[in-house]
C-alpha cells in the first residue's frame, strides 16, 4: 500500500517537473550575437562579456555567438561560405533577436538575413558612421569623440608641433582618418596635423622614433599592415610604444595600461551595456521600429604612469575622468572602512561633546535656579510697577472716552439748538447771522476735534505719512499772523495780541519740510496758548540754531504748574480730570500729536514754564 502511494505520489512531481520545464522553454527567449571579428579581440570580448553580463541574472534567455572573424579573413567567397554554413547551421533554429556588432556583421545581416534567418529583429552596436537604417533594425552607432580628445591634447600641452594621426589602411583605418580629418577642419581654430598609414609595422615604428619632442600622436589603430599580416590592438600598440618617445592619447579604452595617455574614449563595455538594454525592450514586446537609435557613450579616461611621465597636470582633466593604475592608497582602496571609522569617530566625538555639555548645562541650571529666585522677587516688584502703570493707562483713557464724549456732544448739542432755532420763522436777521456764526465756530470745533482723534489714531498705528515740499519763512508767519489775528477779532477778544519774532540773518529763507503739519504744530500750540492766556501776547517765531531752524510759541498765560510738567505731552492727560480740565475743556491731544508730528520731522519739542508767568514751547526742525 505504502509503495502504490509513493509511486503517485512520485508521478505527479514529476508531471509537474516536466510542465514547468515545458512552461519555461515555451517562455526561453533566443538571441544570436554575430560578431564581424574573432573571440580573442579585446573590443569585441569587452562588448559580448557586457552582453552576457546584462542577462547574466534571466534564466529566461539563451545566448547563441557566432564569429565572422573579418579582421584576419575577409573576402566575397568567404562571406558567401559563412552565409551557407549559418544557413546549414540553423536551418531548424528560429532567434528572436539577432545582436551584430561593428560594420562587417550589420552588412553581412543587409544582404543574406533574410535568406538565414528570416524576418528577425536586428539591434547593431560599434557601427562606423551614423546612417539611416531600414525597418527592423536599431541599435548603437559608435560615437567617437575626436574634437573632444584634440581640446585635451590643446589643454595639456598648448606648445604641441604637430599633431601626428596613425591609422592602417583597412577599411576602418580609413574611415576612422577621414572622420578624425574631417573634425579637425571643423574646428575653430586649426592645427597642424598629418596622418600616417605606413605599409608595415617597421615604417611605422621609424617614423615614429623620428617625431619632434614638441610632437602629440593620436593612435587609431594598426591592425593588418600591406601584406596582409594580422596585429591585435594591443600587440599593434606594444609593437611602437618603445619608439614612441611622445605621449600617445587614443580614442578607445583597449589602448589603455599599455602606455597611452588615454582622451575621450568609446568602450566596448558601454556598448554592450547599450544594446542589451535596448534588446530588453524587445524581447519585452516593444517593436524594435518604436526604439530609436542611439549614440555610444564615451568616457574621460588616462593612465596615472603616463601622466606623470609626461608631466600633465591632472586639475587639467575632465572632473569625471577615471584614472588607472594610481599607486596604491589605503583610504581610496578601503575608502568604505575609512568612512565608516571616521562615522564612528564622529558619532563618539558627538557623544563626548554632547555629554560635557550637558554637565555644563546642568551646573549652569543650579546655578540658574539659585538665581532664579532673587529674579522672580525682583520682577514681582516690576510686575507690581506695570501692573500700576496699566490701570492707570486703562483709567486716563476711560476718562478720554468720557471726556472725549463730552467734548463731542457739546458742539453737536450747540450745532442742534441753533438749527432748530434757525428752523422758527420769527427769526430776526440779527439773530439768525449770530445764529449761524455760532453753528459755523461749533462745526469747525467738531471737525478738529475728529482731525485730532485721526491723528493720534494714525500716530498710534504708525500710518501717519510725511510728506515734504517747499516751506517759505516769511509766508508761513505771514499767514499764521493773519489767521490768529482774524480769530481774536472775531471772538472780539481786545486783551490778547499776536506777534511774530523772526531773526535778521535771512540766510534760511525757505526750507524742505511737511508745511501742512508745521502750520499744523503751530496751530496746536497756538490755540493751546489762547485757551490758557486772557491778557498779555502770544508770541511766535524762530531762529537759526545749527543745522536746525528754532521754532517758538511764547505766551503770558497761566504757566504750568511742576507737577503737571513731566505729564505734559502725555496722550490723554487733559481727559484726566482736574481743575484745569474743568476750567478749559479739550481732548489733550493738541500737544501730544505736535510731540509725535515733530518728531517724525526730525526733530524735538519741549518748554519752559512759570506758573502765571506765561509758557513758551520750543521746537526744532532740520533744514
Amino acid at each position: 500500500m505504502f509503495m502504490r502511494i509513493t509511486k503517485q505520489y512520485f508521478s505527479i512531481v514529476l508531471f509537474l517537473f516536466i510542465f514547468c520545464f515545458k512552461g519555461f522553454s515555451a517562455n526561453q527567449k533566443d538571441i544570436l550575437v554575430l560578431n564581424s571579428y574573432h573571440n580573442g579581440l579585446s573590443w569585441t570580448d569587452s562588448i559580448v562579456s557586457s552582453i552576457k553580463r546584462e542577462f547574466s541574472t534571466k534564466l529566461s534567455y539563451s545566448i547563441y555567438i557566432e564569429d565572422m572573424d573579418t579582421k584576419r579573413y575577409f573576402s566575397q567567397n568567404y562571406l558567401n561560405l559563412l552565409a551557407k554554413f549559418y544557413q546549414e547551421k540553423y536551418k531548424n533554429k528560429k532567434f528572436d533577436l539577432i545582436i551584430s556588432t561593428d560594420n562587417n556583421a550589420y552588412d553581412f545581416l543587409l544582404e543574406y538575413k533574410n535568406q538565414i534567418f528570416g524576418s528577425v529583429p536586428v539591434l547593431f552596436c560599434g557601427l562606423n558612421s551614423t546612417i539611416d537604417v531600414p525597418k527592423g533594425y536599431s541599435g548603437v552607432f559608435e560615437n567617437m569623440n575626436f574634437c573632444s580628445t584634440i581640446h585635451l591634447i590643446k589643454e595639456n600641452h598648448p606648445k604641441f608641433s604637430e599633431l601626428v594621426i596613425v591609422s592602417d589602411k583597412t577599411t576602418t583605418g580609413k574611415v576612422m582618418a577621414q572622420f578624425v580629418e574631417d573634425d579637425i577642419k571643423n574646428m575653430e581654430e586649426l592645427i597642424p596635423y598629418r596622418i600616417i598609414q605606413p605599409d608595415n609595422m617597421p615604417n611605422l615604428q621609424k617614423e615614429l622614433s623620428s617625431l619632434d619632442k614638441n610632437s602629440i600622436v593620436l593612435y587609431l589603430l594598426y591592425n593588418r599592415d600591406s601584406e596582409g599580416k594580422y596585429y591585435t590592438y594591443e600587440d599593434s600598440f606594444r609593437e611602437v610604444i618603445p619608439y614612441c618617445k611622445v605621449p600617445i592619447y587614443c580614442v578607445w579604452d583597449f589602448y589603455m595600461g599599455h602606455g597611452a595617455v588615454g582622451g575621450t574614449l568609446i568602450t566596448g563595455r558601454n556598448q554592450g551595456k547599450q544594446v542589451a538594454e535596448m534588446a530588453k525592450r524587445v524581447l519585452s514586446g516593444t517593436s524594435i521600429d518604436d526604439i530609436p537609435s542611439q549614440k555610444a557613450k564615451y568616457e574621460n579616461c588616462f593612465d596615472y604612469k603616463q601622466l606623470t611621465q609626461f608631466n600633465i597636470d591632472r586639475s587639467k582633466l575632465p572632473k569625471d575622468s577615471r584614472i588607472i593604475n594610481e599607486p596604491y592608497s589605503f583610504v581610496r582602496e578601503n575608502k568604505e572602512i575609512v568612512i565608516l571609522t571616521l562615522t564612528v569617530l564622529i558619532l563618539l566625538t558627538i557623544i563626548i561633546i554632547v555629554m560635557t555639555i550637558n554637565m555644563h548645562l546642568r551646573k549652569v541650571r543650579a546655578q540658574k535656579e539659585k538665581a532664579h529666585l532673587l529674579e522672580i522677587k525682583a520682577n514681582h516688584e516690576e510686575l507690581k510697577i506695570s501692573k500700576e502703570a496699566a490701570e492707570e493707562s486703562s483709567r486716563l483713557k476711560s476718562a478720554f472716552l468720557a471726556n472725549m464724549s463730552h467734548e463731542i456732544r457739546t458742539p453737536m448739542n450747540a450745532i442742534l439748538g441753533f438749527t432748530d432755532l434757525l428752523a422758527g420763522d420769527d427769526v430776526e436777521k440779527e439773530k439768525r447771522t449770530r445764529f449761524i456764526s455760532i453753528i459755523q465756530r461749533n462745526t469747525k470745533h467738531l471737525l478738529r476735534l475728529i482731525s485730532d482723534i485721526l491723528d493720534i489714531s494714525k500716530i498710534e498705528t504708525n500710518q501717519l505719512k510725511i510728506v515734504k515740499n517747499k516751506c517759505v519763512l516769511d509766508n508761513l508767519f505771514v499767514n499764521l499772523n493773519e489767521i490768529y489775528e482774524a480769530i481774536l477779532d472775531l471772538h472780539d477778544n481786545k486783551n490778547l495780541s499776536i506777534i511774530t519774532t523772526v531773526p535778521d540773518d535771512k540766510s534760511i529763507s525757505e526750507f524742505n519740510t511737511d508745511t501742512m503739519r508745521l502750520v499744523q504744530i503751530f496751530n496746536n500750540l497756538i490755540e493751546n496758548s489762547i485757551k490758557f492766556t486772557n491778557i498779555g501776547t502770544i508770541e511766535i517765531g524762530y531762529d537759526i540754531k545749527g543745522d536746525f531752524l528754532r521754532f517758538f510759541v511764547k505766551d503770558t498765560g497761566i504757566g504750568i504748574s511742576e507737577d503737571k510738567q513731566k505729564i505734559i505731552f502725555d496722550r490723554f492727560r487733559q481727559a484726566d480730570l482736574n481743575a484745569d480740565t474743568r476750567t478749559y475743556g479739550g481732548t489733550g491731544l493738541g500737544l501730544a500729536i505736535s510731540k509725535s508730528l515733530v518728531e517724525l520731522l526730525g526733530g524735538e519739542i519741549w518748554f519752559t514754564s512759570k506758573l502765571n508767568e506765561g509758557t513758551t514751547f520750543y521746537f526744532t526742525i532740520p533744514f
